[in-house]
């Protein structure tokens, strides 16, 4: 008798009223295909939710209770690897905020199918209290913020925009020369994005980037747009791939601590620099 192969699924439900105290672990069991043994790997991997009211979470424990009335969801897809081990370094910590290195691939934050190797999940497991400043995309290496409480969050995010000063080292195809800015709008919204070209060698260009917003993967658009693709990109550009994946990097946070008044400058190690 041949094993058959895993398919993807995505199991939701509202819990009933005769599954009122029901264990989450055993309920889901009981409304979908999957084994006991991988609901609980969900669990830990962070694919599994509760809607309790209006507030949705991830559920860990296999034990969780239920009440009729419950949103229940279950993200399972055999294809996407959940025990690849990132290495995250904390480059400047104080008692209320992380400024963490996040490498090339690692999600800063999880999915619907999981956050068992992002960052925050890195983070969450050992403060009483975390939550992200700001995310980069998976395949953008560098420099992100975590608030260990919530008013550090929300007076970080407050200055996020302009009065934190963003520093990015790209490695483009085509040759940019000089300094400028490149502007338009995503979402409606205008976006801008500074730009100054360090060296251009061959049919590639150096350049360090300062957003001056903050929009969803703002400066590979602007890049791919202008006619200058960031090499490796696997979403917007020609003939841009590059082996060693996305030569793109957020390598310096600037700006006054909102609790000591101080000025806080954070650059990633030399080494890693792209240039």
């Amino acid at each position: 008798m041949t094993q058959e192969t895993p398919i993807a699924q995505i199991v939701k439900f509202t819990s009933l009223p005769e599954e009122d105290g029901m264990y989450i672990v055993d309920l889901i069991e009981k409304r979908s295909s999957l084994s006991k043994s991988i609901i609980k790997k969900l669990m830990v991997f962070g694919a599994v939710f509760q809607t309790i009211n209006t507030t949705r979470k991830r559920v860990r424990k296999a034990k969780t209770i239920q009440k009729a009335g419950n949103l229940i969801e279950c993200y399972y897809d055999p294809k996407i690897e959940q025990d690849i081990e990132f290495q995250f370094k904390n480059l400047y910590e104080t008692s209320n905020y992380g400024i963490y290195l996040k490498p090339a691939g690692a999600l800063t934050e999880g999915t619907n199918y999981g956050d068992y190797t992002s960052l925050f999940r890195f983070v969450d497991k050992t403060k009483k209290f975390a939550n992200l400043v700001n995310r980069l995309d998976r395949e953008t290496a560098g420099l992100v913020v975590i608030a260990y409480n919530p008013k550090t969050q929300n007076l970080l995010q407050s200055m996020w925009r302009e009065k934190v000063i963003k520093k990015y080292q790209a490695i483009v195809r085509g040759q940019l020369k000089g300094s400028g800015e490149f502007t338009g709008k995503l979402n409606n919204k205008f976006t801008c994005t500074e730009y100054n070209a360090v060296e251009v060698f061959g049919n590639l260009t150096h350049l360090e980037l300062t957003p001056k917003t903050e929009r969803k993967q703002q400066i590979r658009i602007h890049l791919a747009d202008a006619g200058y693709p960031v090499m490796g990109d696997p979403i917007y550009g020609d003939k841009n791939k590059n082996r060693d994946g996305l030569k793109l990097i957020s390598y310096s946070l600037e700006f006054t601590d909102p609790h000591s008044e101080k000025k806080v400058l954070v650059e990633i190690p030399k080494d890693l620099l792209l240039f």
